[in-house]
């Protein structure tokens, strides 16, 4: 099977990028170099920020957490090609949204069900700079301590200010070792357990929505999960994050995409 998405309806360079992100080992991360992740996204609304996944030129993935219900499409822009979000780089682009679908089985206290798409009112400019990461086919598994990478501008310690630069880790699948946090109930088939088995890398409030990474072994990188949720704590060893998989969820995604 090609490394490209599973449907002939996405593009087949998918998941490439121009600048590499350094990979040396979001709290103990590293600052990304800039434009490295080229399908990462900043969401705003009314009074929050997410972060967020290209997955073709007018689609982003997030978390349905991330928005408002009932959602009010027009309170809702999209950042593409960002970087230091507190001085926009000239290669920006804002986006408002069209469209906005959250999974219909979401449930806020579980927290199954975390995803949405959001359609853009425009398609966006694919250069040297953006792209959209590839959704995933049969080479993404679902292998305990695969390595995953995370990036987003979310806090950079438990109660810690957001990080202004784009910051990365990489993490380790976890099989089911998140089991419960609080109302919150892992549930193994829907969603990814990753974290590191030492403290100070994971993700933390602020980089809920944006993408879980795998590279394949040809360099083309996939999205694995959704950042959904972790310990209140995030952050301190012991307390891995909670992901949406992605892959469970490719018939709806499909779906919304041919109803677009």
């Amino acid at each position: 099977m090609p490394l490209t998405t599973p449907s002939a309806n996405f593009p087949r360079e998918c998941g490439r990028q121009k600048y590499q992100p350094h990979k040396t080992r979001i709290i103990g991360g590293f600052h990304a170099n800039a434009n490295s992740w080229p399908w990462q996204i900043l969401l705003r609304g009314t009074n929050n920020q997410c972060g967020g996944a290209l997955i073709d030129q007018q689609h982003v993935l997030t978390a349905a957490h991330c928005l408002k219900f009932p959602v009010q499409v027009q309170d809702y822009k999209v950042y593409i090609g960002a970087h230091a979000i507190d001085k926009p780089m000239y290669m920006e682009q804002e986006i408002v949204a069209k469209q906005i679908w959250a999974h219909e089985l979401y449930n806020d206290k579980t927290l199954v069900n975390d995803i949405a798409i959001i359609r853009l009112s425009k398609p966006v400019h694919i250069s040297d700079t953006v792209n959209f990461i590839c959704l995933p086919g049969s080479e993404v598994g679902t292998a305990v301590n695969q390595t995953v990478w995370v990036s987003g501008w979310g806090r950079t310690a438990h109660l810690g200010d957001q990080s202004p630069i784009l910051k990365q880790t990489w993490l380790h699948t976890m099989g089911n070792r998140c089991n419960t946090y609080g109302t919150a109930s892992f549930n193994q088939e829907k969603q990814i357990c990753a974290g590191r088995y030492t403290k100070d890398s994971s993700t933390c409030q602020g980089d809920s929505g944006g993408p879980l990474m795998f590279e394949s072994s040809n360099g083309q990188w996939f999205i694995n999960g959704v950042v959904s949720y972790g310990s209140t704590t995030c952050g301190t060893e012991g307390n891995p994050g909670v992901y949406t998989r992605v892959k469970y969820y490719l018939p709806w995604i499909e779906s919304k995409l041919k109803a677009a």
